[in-house]
């Protein structure tokens, strides 16, 4: 947790990546340590949030850019062994991902849209296995050693030390392939293991692992944004708001998060700005705490489009 709130400084004149990089050494060595949630999945309040039998999440699909971080539109036409045991199929096998700028499905049909994240077209699947971190009995990560480890590699690509970055990265890489697996064993889903063979290849391909030399932030942020996708929704919020979501990594020339495109369709609130944070509720200090909102400017209807101040310089 340390080195997630060091690392969170980076913006600042402060930040100091040696700090970083200490305490994540100090932490986990490895896939064994990961802190996990088990769900014994006897009846609704044991179950997983994701799951399928809970149902929170069957209207919702993947998107274009996860997607496309997988399946070799961002990195040289290699497709990631992940995508297959992480994303959902469309019913007629093939991987798609939605706009968020277009309502529905677009022009998809019922056969090219994306099944749900359990694996179903809608409605349906109650107790069986649904896929990857969306099945009952998965074990729901609440921090992991690849994460640790692309925080490593980031503060020690931003100290100049390439050697040091792209060891933490490979480890970061390697590591969430083979939670994958596990995740995918938790209860017998329906996603084939990843083989050695599959890992093999493409922990050897330079458009994924590069030289040393050519490491860059686009790498190392897309292979984090993987590996949190679906459960570190806080930490990869944190990450895209200290990139202001489109900027362009000066090694590579391209985003740090390459592809994502900001929304069009937003709410009138935001005056055409993306947000930044979350509102207090209704029922929080909107009715116990006026005076305090109205001190930081928590009152403006805007007030979720202002930047942090941990974000800034």
């Amino acid at each position: 947790m340390l080195a997630l709130n060091l690392n969170h400084y980076s913006n600042k004149s402060s930040y100091a990546p040696s700090e970083v990089i200490a305490a994540v050494d100090r932490s986990f060595t490895g896939n064994a340590d990961n802190t996990l949630l088990t769900y014994p999945n006897t009846n609704n309040d044991d179950i997983s949030f994701l799951g399928r039998t809970r149902g929170n999440f069957q209207t919702y699909r993947q998107t274009q850019f996860v997607l496309n971080l997988m399946n070799g539109t961002q990195f040289g036409g290699v497709v990631d062994p992940r995508m297959s045991r992480m994303l959902s199929p469309s019913p007629d096998g093939q991987y798609r991902g939605l706009d968020p700028n277009v309502v529905g499905f677009g022009a998809l049909d019922s056969l090219r849209r994306p099944n749900n994240f359990y694996g179903y077209v809608a409605a349906g699947g109650s107790q069986l296995p649904g896929r990857y971190l969306f099945d009952d009995k998965a074990k729901m990560p609440a921090m992991t050693y690849s994460q640790l480890q692309f925080i490593k590699a980031e503060a020690a690509f931003r100290m100049g030390d390439l050697a040091k970055a792209w060891d933490a990265y490979r480890n970061g890489v390697s590591a969430h392939i083979d939670f994958v697996n596990q995740r995918n064993s938790d209860n017998g889903q329906s996603p084939t293991q990843i083989t050695a063979a599959e890992k093999a290849a493409f922990l050897a391909s330079p458009e994924i692992i590069p030289a040393p030399a050519a490491l860059t932030l686009t790498h190392i942020m897309s292979q984090k944004y993987i590996a949190q996708w679906a459960w570190g929704h806080n930490e990869l919020w944190m990450d895209m708001r200290r990139y202001h979501y489109t900027d362009i990594d000066p090694a590579s020339g391209r985003q740090v998060f390459p592809g994502f495109t900001l929304p069009t369709n937003l709410y009138p609130d935001n005056a055409g700005k993306v947000v930044q944070r979350i509102r207090p509720r209704y029922n929080s200090e909107y009715v116990w705490n006026r005076p305090g909102l109205e001190a930081i400017g928590g009152l403006a209807l805007d007030y979720h489009t202002k930047p942090l101040w941990i974000t800034q310089p």
